[in-house]
């Protein structure tokens, strides 16, 4: 399943919580299907944290980091990218952290 980013951004803009809270809860579906799922950000030039982390950070969370074999990225900027990898890392440590206690 691929998931265009251009839905949730505003232009080429994704800079809303609310939206990638959005766009999680069609990675959500497509997870229960078993589905691999494309994160198509084709025509998407610039993101925030606060709209990946429901997609990466609460992905991550919930399911381990395995999750994100299942998830390709495809059209990334080398920024989205970078944005992508601190959400991922930060979720990670959370996650060991509740993982210790």
């Amino acid at each position: 399943m691929e998931i265009e980013i251009t839905q949730y951004a505003q232009g080429d803009t994704a800079v809303s919580y609310d939206e990638g809270k959005k766009c999680y809860s069609e990675i959500k579906k497509c997870l229960n299907n078993n589905e691999r799922i494309i994160l198509n950000f084709k025509n998407v030039n610039y993101v925030i944290t606060a709209f990946l982390n429901p997609i990466i950070g609460d992905l991550i969370m919930e399911n381990g980091e395995n999750v994100m074999n299942r998830i390709e990225i495809e059209n990334a900027n080398k920024d989205i990218l970078n944005k992508i990898k601190i959400v991922k890392d930060g979720a990670l440590l959370k996650r060991n952290d509740l993982d210790e206690e």
